[in-house]
């Protein structure tokens, strides 16, 4: 029989005896003509190619434009040549927040980044890096219509440059939250709109033109979402994502349709959140986005529990991805954060070293070239109770993937199995995916035992494609 759902997302429920599924490092893609074999199949995560070394640590931003690449590291800015070779731009302060950057254009030349609580503008002409005392405490930035816009979370204060010069800042050019009671928190601008988030609540505001401050709040452009996790709003399309709470509960992951909030987490992610604020509060969680090969996926990682969950928003899907560590023996968090596209590239930083790197679809390491572990953890088989008789395991999946010599060269996917619901475990067993260039080889595993309740678990840690998209199973219903 086939198993059901074999190419799942990650859903790991309250109780591991109603769903107990992991997908790890792989995220499901739907085959989009109907005469495909399968009609979903489970690939792989990017690995990670490095594209440049900084010279402080860890990557704190990452930002692309005008074929200008730009990345913080510990307390430095950095430009980064489409070559790789790296710039020592200036010194910046360090706290615990990430820093942002952002452009105002050929009009101004300028790229403003906050780092620290400060703020300090490059002159993209001169390279010359200054601070902007004038800008006061600044949490967060970016640009709209030739603007800077900064926020200090702080006071609750949203305050703009001058036009086309961030090296202006009039006090008077600011305005506090009067719209609700909690202080603004976050900000995004989007859709040449600035979205502000409190605790609770959050509104829009936009370029009217008014005098003499030119931005008002947009009527009708108030929701009762605010933000857990102030770092964790990322553009994601033509939108944005975070991690919420309101005035009734937090936890939740929530996308922005129009003005409107909507939820995109599942419950088994959201009992994942809970733990997570129980376990030493989720409040440094980071949010990032890119797009690749049609998905667009928002990646959204807990520093202080080291676990990453990111959503899909091409198949609305959640699946986990993470470091696999020997010495724990388990996953830790993924290490790549921030994100630019430039160079024809999906570049990221290292959130624990000085590397950045490219993401890649034809490499099979993660960070520090270490190896690069993927998981997919089946749903439930069982019939009534009744115990069941199991002949045979085989995987369908991308065969003959092998490399021409070294780790790879002969690879092996790896299973192994729990009777008890995905509680306990049986021992692992090997076999090959076949060499390089053997097409045919059947990966199959038989005289698997039987069981009220299994649960399958396959893993490989070779640096080769790893393509699966489907699991029979031999298998014989007893009477009680």
């Amino acid at each position: 029989m086939k198993l059901p759902n074999f190419s799942g997302p990650a859903y790991e429920s309250q109780s591991l005896i109603v769903a107990g599924e992991r997908c790890i490092n792989l995220y499901p893609e739907v085959v989009e003509t109907p005469s495909g074999k399968n009609r979903m199949a489970l690939y792989p995560c990017p690995g990670l190619s490095a594209f440049a070394t900084l010279t402080d640590t860890p990557g704190r931003g990452l930002f692309g434009e005008d074929e200008r690449l730009f990345a913080v590291g510990g307390a430095t800015l950095f430009q980064i040549t489409s070559a790789g070779v790296v710039t020592n731009r200036g010194a910046v302060a360090v706290n615990a927040n990430p820093a942002t950057l952002s452009v105002n254009g050929d009009g101004g030349d300028e790229l403003f980044l906050t780092s620290g609580g400060s703020g300090y503008i490059l002159d993209l002409l001169t390279n010359v890096l200054t601070l902007e005392a004038d800008a006061g405490v600044v949490t967060m930035a970016g640009q709209l219509d030739g603007f800077f816009v900064a926020l200090d979370a702080t006071t609750s204060t949203m305050k703009i440059s001058e036009l086309l010069d961030g090296k202006t800042w009039d006090p008077l050019q600011s305005v506090q939250r009067t719209a609700a009671s909690d202080p603004w928190e976050a900000m995004l601008i989007s859709r040449r709109e600035i979205f502000l988030f409190g605790e609770k609540t959050g509104e829009v505001w936009y370029n009217s033109g008014a005098s003499p401050f030119p931005f008002e709040q947009r009527l009708g452009a108030f929701f009762e979402i605010g933000i857990l996790a102030p770092f964790s709003i990322a553009r994601l399309g033509h939108t944005m994502a975070w991690l919420g709470r309101s005035a009734q509960g937090s936890g939740i992951v929530y996308w922005m349709n129009g003005y409107t909030p909507n939820r995109i987490s599942n419950h088994a992610v959201e009992w994942a959140i809970r733990n997570y604020i129980a376990d030493g509060g989720v409040s440094n969680a980071i949010g990032w986005s890119y797009e690749s090969q049609g998905h667009s996926f928002y990646v959204l990682t807990f520093p202080t529990q080291a676990r990453t969950w990111v959503y899909d928003s091409t198949t609305n899907s959640w699946h986990e991805r993470g470091k696999w560590s020997p010495i724990s023996n388990d996953f830790i968090a993924y290490r790549p954060m921030f994100h630019a596209q430039m160079f024809d590239r999906n570049l990221v930083c290292d959130s624990q070293g000085s590397t950045v790197y490219a993401l890649s679809s034809t490499v099979y390491v993660d960070s520090d070239s270490e190896v690069l572990r993927r998981v997919r953890r089946l749903p439930h088989l069982s019939q009534e109770n009744k115990r069941l008789f199991f002949h045979s395991f085989e995987l369908e999946a991308e065969r003959g993937v092998g490399l021409v010599s070294g780790q790879g060269s002969d690879p092996v996917v790896v299973l192994r199995t729990s009777n008890d619901g995905g509680q306990t475990w049986g021992s692992d067993r090997e076999r090959d995916v076949g060499p390089i260039g053997r097409y045919d080889q059947r990966i199959r595993w038989d005289g698997c035992g039987s069981g009220r309740d299994r649960v399958w678990e396959i893993w490989s840690s070779d640096p080769v494609p790893t393509r699966w998209f489907d699991a029979y199973v031999g298998v014989e219903v007893g009477s009680a």
